[in-house]
């Protein structure tokens, strides 16, 4: 565990590193370093292609050779293409923003947002490409996919993420705060309002429902960053000077919506070891399966449930932490397996039409082949039985 964690982190901390090493300004740095925070807690291919893109154009940015240049755009679009499509958007919204700025006199780098046009153009063809020539090998993905490809452009989808978790509309504004500084605009974000919108956010970090906040930041956040790149290469040196109080204070606001989300799976562990405790005995043959009903039927979010979860007492674990996580899908079967130190599978057949079913059968059979010991099998055979599908079948029984 100490491991995988030490990956996990690891991926976003490498990519910070060389964009630190190639920057022309600290903007690209610090502006990656605050989005890989709105978004690694519930980590994504989106914080591998965003830090991928951003050390492109930091590249494209410095006086380099054009070979250089040309050869890093071909290198660099080619794993973007394998990232996630958000990326395609990002790269189009920076470069439509920068001819905007360039247009209104400000001191903009053009040749950066026509790049940037470019590789967006590229990678939406590319995305389209690899979906024909690779279409997916669970078909239960597809059905999955297909239910939220639109979040990404749908406006009224992403101003309802932003107005389920506010916080989300908090951190983009500071992230935007030193960009309307640094470019003398009419509007801008003092230093007593940023301390009022950070304790805004402290408030929405500690009391509201965030269980899914960082999954639904990736909606919104190519959007924020986008354009609070463009103000900052703007005017990268005011930038710099006005960015300190505002990244501190957004750093503040997710250090607390972490400790916050980490409470919530704290109760929502004494929840399910009080579940385990009747089943945890002495099996000659573990793990025991034991089937569960599905969850209660999801409760009304009033205001008072969303933004102030506390107030709500033990409604709030058994009506909002336990279904988020307790719904019977494949995680609750492993996280039943792994609490009980691999004595006891909780699990709720994935019976739903339509529904995900996470494992190809074939890949469940090669790794029976090379179990551990005899509860690795067993466990294996389970997912074989349960939680598998095969290429031209919809499930198995």
């Amino acid at each position: 565990m100490v491991a995988a964690h030490a990956l996990y982190f690891a991926v976003p901390l490498v990519l910070w590193l060389i964009l630190r090493s190639v920057e022309p300004q600290r903007v690209f740095s610090r502006l990656y370093l605050a989005i890989v925070l709105a978004l690694v807690y519930f980590t994504s291919e989106m914080v591998q292609g965003i830090g991928l893109w951003l050390i492109w154009l930091a590249l494209l940015a410095r006086p380099v050779p054009r070979a250089t240049k040309i050869a890093a755009s071909l290198l660099i679009g080619a794993a973007l293409a394998f990232t996630h499509p958000g990326i395609a958007l990002l790269s189009l919204v920076f470069g439509a923003l920068g001819l905007a700025l360039s247009a209104l006199r400000r001191r903009f780098p053009r040749p950066l947002a026509i790049a940037a046009i470019a590789m967006g153009v590229l990678l939406t063809v590319a995305y389209f490409a690899l979906a024909a020539l690779w279409p997916p090998s669970n078909p239960t993905i597809a059905a999955q996919h297909a239910s939220a490809k639109y979040d990404y452009i749908d406006p009224v989808w992403m101003l309802g993420t932003l107005g389920f978790f506010p916080m989300l509309g908090l951190l983009w504004l500071l992230l935007l705060a030193p960009g309307l500084e640094s470019t003398t605009a009419r509007w801008r974000l003092s230093p007593r309002a940023t301390l009022v919108v950070g304790a805004l956010g402290l408030w929405f970090a500690i009391n509201g429902t965030n269980l899914l906040t960082w999954i639904f930041a990736r909606q919104t956040a190519p959007y924020a960053l986008a354009l609070a790149l463009c103000l900052a290469l703007a005017g990268p040196t005011a930038w710099l000077a006005a960015a300190r109080r505002p990244l501190i204070v957004f750093a503040a606001v997710i250090v607390a919506a972490a400790l916050s989300y980490t409470v919530d799976l704290m109760l929502f562990s004494h929840v399910v070891e009080a579940r385990l405790a009747p089943f945890e005995t002495d099996d000659p043959t573990p793990p025991r399966f034991v089937e569960v009903s599905p969850s209660a039927p999801s409760i009304d979010l009033v205001p008072e449930r969303i933004y102030f979860k506390w107030s709500v007492g033990q409604d709030y674990v058994r009506d909002v932490v336990v279904p988020d996580y307790g719904v019977g899908r494949m995680t609750f079967a492993f996280y039943t397996f792994f609490q009980s130190a691999r004595r006891v599978v909780l699990f709720r057949p994935l019976s739903r039409r339509g529904e995900w079913i996470p494992f190809e059968c074939a890949s469940v059979d090669r790794a029976l082949g090379g179990a551990r010991d005899g509860i690795d099998r067993r466990m294996l055979q389970f997912l074989g039985e349960h939680y598998c599908v095969n290429r031209t079948a919809i499930g198995r029984p």
